[in-house]
């Protein structure tokens, strides 16, 4: 089949021709010439790159009720905004419950191909963060614990080896030795959910994290002028910084300083998205916690003003960091398709021959419309 579309950035149109899942070849359209998927004023890109999502479309990854039916609903509503590849996320809850989720998934990745495909490894958020008012967000501090690598074991054990990212508080007991180990381990560590200091924080780097986790949330006020964790991590090069850019979590002018103080190429877009995302304003469960999701799309811990998630969508975000960023359409689909290729390789390839046929067919005037998503080939949304 051919594909046809125009690469963000420029007005060319380009023919891709794919066969068995893979690229054949891509040139220049002809004039006069047919192709089977496209039309000349769309767009033609990589597929999108979730680092973190908690659940979808009225599915909570979280849930005891979760099964192999719902992730594979999740991942199909996923595909309809873009997405081609994500990080399944778990959130801190006891270590039985962690345990049973962890196995839930694992057995819908060695029976769904569709989930293998799309799902790249499973995300922990805790339990291994802050206790501290403020830093440790919405989780519940009754599970939130040290990091212990027999704990981390079990819960490879448990899905088979599949957790592929690990977001922690580098400052607790054993918080950098953790690092240390579990990068050796081929597995990639976040900051996030935090209180450390500056100190800290360069060991943490220096001992192999690489990810600042939704940068800017779940984060202590800064104890003065001149020491401020939010910044610092700004300024560190070798952190990569994911944002949620939802216009809740982040004010738009804190997304275009975010921006233009780690710069284009180490900025990933995150949703953190929930079960309500995707789906109706309502009630929905976050693991252990009660979520209500309010008209204005915010999603809150039952009772309180406390954020738990977000009901962004991939599509929308990359709409929001141009209009709040001032940035232009190639960019903000370098942070959604490219950047994360520098920790997780397998999220992406090129528009070339030889490459997977991961795409993603958008018009884009005033916002972004995903009109349909390919995977490996295949047609899914």
């Amino acid at each position: 089949m051919i594909l046809r579309g125009k690469i963000p950035g420029t007005e060319s149109l380009i023919d891709v021709l794919v066969e068995n899942g893979k690229v054949i070849r891509v040139s220049p359209c002809r004039k006069g010439s047919s192709s089977d998927f496209g039309e000349d004023d769309l767009y033609l890109c990589l597929g999108f790159f979730d680092p973190q999502v908690n659940g979808f479309a009225g599915v909570d990854f979280n849930s005891p009720r979760l099964s192999s039916e719902g992730l594979h609903w999740a991942a199909v509503s996923l595909a309809s905004t873009g997405v081609t590849r994500f990080l399944p996320t778990l959130i801190t809850s006891s270590h039985e419950k962690m345990v049973r989720q962890l196995k839930i998934i694992g057995e819908a990745l060695s029976n769904d191909p569709l989930l293998r495909k799309m799902c790249i490894g499973i995300h922990l958020e805790g339990p291994y963060i802050s206790p501290e008012e403020g830093p440790r967000g919405a989780h519940l501090r009754e599970f939130i614990r040290l990091p212990e690598w027999k704990e981390l074991e079990r819960f490879q054990e448990a899905c088979e080896g599949r957790i592929r990212f690990i977001t922690l508080a580098p400052e607790v007991k054993g918080g950098i030795p953790f690092i240390r180990k579990a990068v050796a381990h081929g597995m990639i560590i976040g900051i996030g959910h935090t209180n450390a200091s500056e100190k800290v924080l360069d060991e943490a780097v220096q001992a192999g994290a690489r990810l600042s986790c939704h940068l800017g949330n779940a984060a202590p006020r800064p104890s003065s002028l001149h020491q401020d964790p939010i910044r610092k991590q700004l300024s560190m090069d070798q952190l990569m910084a994911s944002i949620i850019v939802d216009g809740i979590h982040l004010p738009p002018d804190t997304v275009n300083d975010f921006v233009r103080a780690k710069g284009l190429d180490r900025i990933v877009l995150t949703t953190d998205s929930m079960a309500g995302a995707g789906a109706s304003p309502g009630k929905y469960t976050l693991g252990d916690l009660e979520v209500e999701v309010s008209s204005d799309g915010a999603a809150r811990l039952a009772g309180t003003s406390r954020l738990t998630g977000s009901t962004l969508t991939m599509d929308r975000a990359i709409t929001n960091v141009i209009r709040f960023a001032g940035i232009d359409l190639p960019s903000a689909i370098q942070m959604v398709a490219k950047n994360a290729q520098k920790l997780f390789p397998e999220v992406g390839g090129e528009i070339a021959s030889g490459h997977s046929a991961d795409f993603v067919l958008f018009e884009y005037q005033k916002e972004l419309v995903v009109r349909s998503t390919w995977i490996e080939g295949e047609k899914i949304f």
